[in-house]
């Protein structure tokens, strides 16, 4: 299979300089595709999708986060961007998806029960593919701000059982990193409102750089 080159992001969070930050990575660098692991807004409308969709002109893949607002799947599959809770063949490369955080007494506006999550990423889920999810695996790059691992158990048997080559995923804005365990490499590419993304090449090997350009964080959101 062609090897491709992946630009990597999360959590955006409404961020007016991530949007800038992404489309100038975009138009400096050759990338195939780029994949987005949630969180465009925080509780923000489909605006900002829409935004991110209109000015980012390569291949995206994307889902949505906890933070995001359901409708914000619909805008998605419009523009064939979707990788929640379906797959996407990319130049032989099978990516699988399912988007959306864990419950928690905090009342995010797309929270989805482990079990549903695993049961529906096992239905779309491929041998050997790239998984894209907004919660992480348990155990790889989800260290909370309390402290202690946080990611789903769920999604971490999915990963052990299908052994994807890849797997992305942000939501913990703490734990941007990799972890290879055995056949799969896990990324977080941070938060990109905090300026952080990652360039991926995957191929006979996987290869992962880390990103950061400065923010100015008295810039203005956009939702």
């Amino acid at each position: 299979m062609k090897e491709l080159h992946i630009l990597v992001c999360s959590d955006l969070h409404g961020s007016a300089e991530a949007l800038d930050m992404l489309e100038a990575a975009v138009s400096a660098d050759k990338y195939d595709l780029l994949v987005a692991c949630g969180d465009f807004t925080t509780f923000g409308s489909t605006d900002y999708t829409k935004e991110f969709l209109r000015r980012i002109r390569i291949k995206i893949l994307a889902v949505p986060g906890n933070c995001d607002i359901p409708d914000n799947v619909a805008v998605l599959e419009q523009a064939d961007a979707s990788i929640h809770n379906t797959r996407a063949n990319v130049s032989g490369w099978q990516f699988f998806g399912f988007g959306g955080g864990l419950p928690t007494n905090m009342g995010m506006p797309f929270e989805i029960a482990e079990s549903l999550m695993e049961r529906s990423l096992r239905a779309v889920a491929v041998p050997e593919g790239i998984m894209v999810t907004h919660t992480p695996s348990y155990g790889m790059n989800d260290v909370a701000r309390s402290g202690r691992n946080a990611g789903s158990k769920g999604i971490l048997r999915i990963a052990q059982e299908f052994k994807p080559v890849l797997a992305l995923a942000g939501h913990y804005h703490e734990s941007r990193g990799k972890v290879i365990s055995k056949d799969t490499t896990f990324v977080n590419p941070g938060p990109a409102k905090k300026g952080f993304y990652a360039s991926v090449r995957v191929g006979e090997v996987v290869e992962v750089d880390f990103r950061e350009v400065k923010q100015n964080t008295t810039k203005s959101t956009m939702f």
